[in-house]
């Protein structure tokens, strides 16, 4: 009898003795060995069949059970339906009630099963770790090929590992590697770091390394060119793990800003289910590298797009160029050029991957589970440790990126000590402080917020100050109403050559409510921009009151019939203001 799922009917003849029915097929061979809910709490049946001669399992939703859909669910996994009405629905009563009754956790995204960090999926479906109840993986799993091994640990530390100690961007990217599934261990934001600089340096390299612990780096990247859905899927499949994004300047700018605040935000967008209400969303926590020619900054400015702070802080930009004239690399382990490194390097990725990561995941659930308290405090010894080589009493903005580096310095030495690597102590502190120095003297040196609150002043007053189309020219004769048909939008009064500081001439704004809260404050609390912007003594206050009394010229106005507005003295801050003085008094020196 061939193999198959088959049906023994049984008939009773008039003596009311049994007998056996002649047997039906009713598909391939396939048997249910489970049953599990997904978050959402839907239903399903797990299923386990031979393919190409390899035994597989797969989650079929019990929702889908003796419909079309069902049928087409199971062809499409090589498993052949028998077309009839009789035993299709004899082959759904037999998927429905037959079978093993063991629980399974069903999981649509990649990651930690649970939150007592009992095992980890990756996005190939494997599984790290013993769980309470068994797992399958029913996300995105384009990538399945790609998260496999070749090689050995022992040859990848020989041929990739000791030529990227001492490299700091390798590192860096090495780090967020082991970084992601701590995330949420140590209770952090998701986040990650864009390396930025010409082609020429090869950038990319650092992000090739970071993926040869994961698998086969060429398939598990992610071009920046894609889809917020795609990205939504890529992300949840690498849920506490690393997503690499290549090449930022291939992507649509307006894509770039929202994938930069979406898949940081962590979660999916929300989308109506067909029956009504809202599909439950994907959520997750990733780690990530980027790359691309420009800053993230410049690139989406190009554009005419804003980076504002949250997204600057979740994804720094940092130099790719280490300085040193080998482009990406600070040392060259006796290589001639930078070039014979990178080769090197990128062949020996092709045929070692994949072991790096699972070694690390391996003993972090092993002690996890032996003692998750004991595993924290050593990660947060490590932490305090390389947060002492910081600068101190960092800003808000910095700290927060501060912390990414710290949770990937930390990680780094983690690695180091249980054998993963080969690094020698201290190797993955030492080139985590170069990025951040570099990336704190280039970016890092105050808040970003406050910094874009003082940018958007500067450039509302430098650009618009002294426009007759909106501001109104104290010092002209005739504000009284002979010009009112000449002005579409009144923003405020300008006043030239105020009063002298240093010897210079500082104009002065009186700018309206309206104005100051659409073209200043941008989406800030305009409490928050008034101190930022009186704390630099820019923003005039008349006592507690962050408004100033308009002069009375201007009051008599008919533009206004508010008595105090917004009073800034000079169109730049006045250590800017100074500071211009000052080169103007050394000749422009």
């Amino acid at each position: 009898m061939a193999a198959g799922v088959w049906y023994y009917g049984v008939s009773v003849d008039g003596d009311g003795i049994e007998h056996w029915k002649k047997p039906v097929k009713l598909s391939d061979p396939f048997r249910i060995i489970g049953r599990g809910q997904d978050l959402e709490g839907l239903e399903y049946r797990v299923i386990e069949f031979k393919r190409n001669g390899k035994r597989q399992r797969e989650a079929m939703p019990l929702g889908i059970v003796g419909r079309p859909d069902g049928w087409e669910f199971l062809r499409s996994l090589g498993i052949g339906v028998k077309q009839s009405g009789a035993t299709m629905g004899l082959l759904a009563d037999y998927t429905q009630w037959d079978g093993s009754r063991e629980d399974w956790r069903i999981v649509k995204r990649g990651g930690w099963c649970d939150n007592a960090f009992s095992a980890y999926v990756l996005p190939s479906g494997e599984i790290i770790g013993n769980p309470e109840n068994k797992v399958i993986y029913i996300g995105d799993t384009s990538k399945r090929e790609a998260f496999q091994t070749a090689g050995s640990l022992e040859q990848w530390r020989a041929e990739i590992g000791r030529y990227v100690s001492g490299n700091s961007c390798p590192l860096l990217a090495l780090g967020m590697v082991f970084a992601a599934p701590l995330l949420k261990l140590m209770k952090q934001e998701s986040g990650g770091f864009h390396f930025f600089g010409s082609s020429s340096i090869g950038k990319s390299i650092s992000g090739l390394i970071a993926l040869s612990a994961l698998g086969e780096p060429t398939r598990i990247k992610v071009q920046w060119k894609g889809t917020s859905l795609g990205f939504d899927n890529e992300a949840a499949a690498n849920n506490d793990g690393l997503l690499f994004l290549d090449e930022i300047s291939e992507a649509d700018p307006k894509t770039a800003k929202d994938v930069a605040y979406s898949i940081f935000n962590g979660v999916q967008k929300l989308q109506g289910a067909a029956k009504g209400g809202n599909r439950a969303r994907l959520s997750w926590t990733v780690a990530a590298v980027s790359t691309g020619e420009f800053d993230l900054e410049s690139y989406l400015r190009a554009a005419g797009f804003e980076l504002n702070a949250g997204q600057a802080v979740r994804l720094p930009s940092i130099p790719a160029d280490a300085g040193k004239g080998y482009g990406v690399f600070d040392t060259l382990h006796g290589f001639s050029d930078g070039r014979a490194l990178a080769t090197h390097l990128e062949e020996a990725a092709k045929s070692c991957y994949g072991h790096v990561y699972r070694a690390y995941l391996s003993e972090l659930v092993g002690r996890l589970k032996q003692d998750c308290e004991a595993v924290k405090a050593r990660i947060k010894a490590l932490q305090q440790e390389f947060e002492a080589m910081l600068p101190p009493d960092l800003s808000n903005q910095p700290a927060r990126a501060a912390k990414r580096f710290i949770l990937a310095a930390a990680a780094l030495e983690l690695a180091a000590e249980w054998g993963v690597t080969g690094f020698d102590k201290g190797t993955g502190f030492a080139g985590v402080l170069s990025c951040f120095s570099a990336w704190f003297e280039r970016d890092g040196g105050g808040n970003r917020e406050d910094m874009q609150i003082r940018k958007n002043a500067r450039d509302f007053l430098q650009g618009h100050g002294r426009s007759c189309k909106h501001f109104v020219n104290l010092a002209s004769a005739g504000v009284g109403g002979d010009y009112q048909a000449d002005y579409f939008e009144f923003w405020g009064f300008y006043v030239p050559s105020s009063y002298e500081r240093g010897g210079a001439a500082r104009p002065c704004y009186y700018i309206t409510d309206k104005a100051f809260e659409e073209h200043i404050c941008k989406g800030f609390d305009v409490r928050k921009v008034c101190h930022v912007l009186a704390d630099c003594g820019w923003l005039k206050k008349d006592g507690k009151n962050t408004k100033y009394p308009i002069p009375k010229k201007a009051v008599d106005s008919q533009f206004v019939g508010a008595k105090r507005m917004y009073y800034f003295s000079g169109d730049v801050p006045p250590d800017e203001w100074e500071d211009a003085a000052c080169r103007a008094a050394d000749g422009g020196e």
